[in-house]
């Protein structure tokens, strides 16, 4: 939805860039920008007020619909509303005409400039330029869609809510991460006669409960024995897909990561990330006095201590 400040601000100007700008240039721009008036290096309220500014106007222009239903906006202004924004006579406000901080660009271009329907399309008069546009377009609907783990890693076909006990099919992809927002299109708002609306999902994806995510990697904490490290082993490792033997060289020490290839997230290209299994010495929280004398001949046997490289 458009804002107040989409009437007051030049988002392009703001940015230094040309309303021509590539999505590249505009974000190459905006992380020169966000650097230079970092608050961090510009302390103080106008340093925050300029970051805050420079931060609006490229999330405006980085996300491709507002960035058209600005332009929309702007053109529409330019093009035969010169004074709007504050020129016309008495100033100009968006509540003034029953719109509150944010609005909807079609209904307020239909109130100020008196659009009139007529046999199911809209005509406005700009400085006495008409110009005609379709009947409106539905508006986006957006809902949430929970998922577990393993429905997030593999993908799924999920029904999602709608509104007015209304329910739809969504294809979610293999991979999703938690948060992320999945648009289906023409599956919003849909009007008489006018173009249908689309429909955001919000993914929300439970923990797992060994499982951690990087990326498209697994993460896995693998508790061994201290035989198991010393000595070397093979042992079972749990994946998504069923467990796996991975072989532990003796010697090895508690924090080594393995890296098990194509036991992670799936990808959209059809590949798959890794499991990176961390393993991490378990000690007995209690020994028999057999074991703890074996143990205690073990560390008597051992001359040169581990922490000699401090020194101590």
């Amino acid at each position: 939805m458009a804002s107040q400040s989409w009437i007051d601000k030049d988002f392009y100007a703001i940015l230094g860039v040309a309303k021509t700008a590539s999505a590249d240039e505009i974000k190459k721009t905006y992380r020169k920008l966000a650097m230079q008036y970092h608050p961090d290096r510009n302390p103080g309220p106008e340093g925050e007020e300029k970051f805050k500014e420079i931060g609006e106007a490229y999330a405006v222009l980085s996300d491709p619909e507002k960035r058209a239903e600005y332009d929309k906006l702007r053109d529409a202004i330019a093009s035969g509303a010169s004074g709007f924004g504050g020129g016309m006579p008495g100033g100009f406000r968006v509540e003034d005409f029953g719109f509150g901080e944010e609005f909807d660009v079609e209904d307020l271009l239909s109130q100020i400039f008196g659009g009139a329907a007529q046999g199911g399309r809209v005509q406005f008069n700009f400085g006495g330029n008409p110009f005609r546009r379709g009947p409106r377009r539905g508006r986006d609907l957006e809902t949430e869609a929970a998922l577990s783990f393993e429905e997030a890693a593999s993908g799924v076909e999920k029904k999602v809510p709608t509104g007015r006990r209304q329910h739809v099919t969504v294809r979610i992809p293999a991979g999703v991460k938690d948060g992320a927002r999945i648009r289906v299109r023409g599956r919003g708002e849909h009007p008489d006669g006018g173009e249908a609306g689309d429909l955001y999902v919000r993914v929300k994806v439970q923990p797992h409960r060994f499982f951690g995510r990087k990326d498209n990697d697994l993460t896995l904490n693998l508790p061994i024995t201290f035989p198991e490290a010393a000595l070397g082993s093979e042992v079972k490792v749990p994946t998504l897909n069923g467990p796996v033997t991975l072989k532990i060289p003796a010697g090895t020490s508690s924090g080594k990561t393995f890296r098990i290839r194509g036991r992670g997230i799936g990808r959209s290209d059809g590949s798959k990330g890794d499991l990176l299994a961390t393993v991490q010495v378990a000690v007995p929280s209690k020994l028999s006095k057999k074991e703890q004398e074996l143990v205690r001949e073990l560390g008597e046997s051992k001359d040169e201590s581990p922490r000699k490289h401090l020194g101590v």
